[in-house]
């Protein structure tokens, strides 16, 4: 059973990767400093490299595995168990860089939070690694499912 998602469990692990590197990338532009409140926004950026390794996997997938014949509901299928692995993996990549990356990540995100006006304890409760773990399931989940929705329509085999 495990030797039919060798696959998405390889590209969950590079996209890991990728991701981790991300957020070390993002703490060298200052991201997590100065510019911390804009970081979501800096966090989309990531967006096109998600659709191009989530696309590589699914064509990893159909050529390896499917012998280059796929389906719109296979392809999605292995797109919903990539996205599943990646958000499993997901805090772990949170985990290191909130702890080895940017440590005072949290702590930037709530003063400058309450230097915009946010009162403290609403800026706690919005800036930890909890909601943050929170959020990134519903976002790599979301994300995810329509990504590998779309790329599953493009890579399907066109029966004539």
């Amino acid at each position: 059973m495990l030797q039919n998602f060798r696959i998405e469990i390889k590209w969950a692990v590079i996209y890991t990767i990728a991701y981790t590197l991300w957020m070390y990338f993002e703490k060298k532009m200052g991201w997590h400093d100065s510019k911390v409140l804009l970081e979501p926004l800096y966090n989309l950026l990531f967006l096109p490299i998600s659709i191009f390794l989530i696309g590589l996997a699914l064509f990893d997938k159909k050529r390896n595995h499917y012998k280059n014949e796929i389906d719109w509901k296979k392809g999605f299928i292995s797109g919903i168990i990539l996205s599943v692995l990646i958000t499993v993996l997901n805090p772990v990549v949170l985990f290191i860089t909130h702890n080895y990356i940017s440590p005072d990540f949290f702590t930037n995100a709530i003063n400058a939070s309450v230097d915009e006006g946010l009162p403290l304890e609403k800026a706690t409760a919005r800036y930890n690694l909890n909601t943050a773990i929170s959020n990134s399931v519903f976002d790599r989940l979301s994300f995810g499912v329509v990504i590998s929705a779309t790329i599953s329509y493009f890579i399907r085999t066109k029966n004539n």
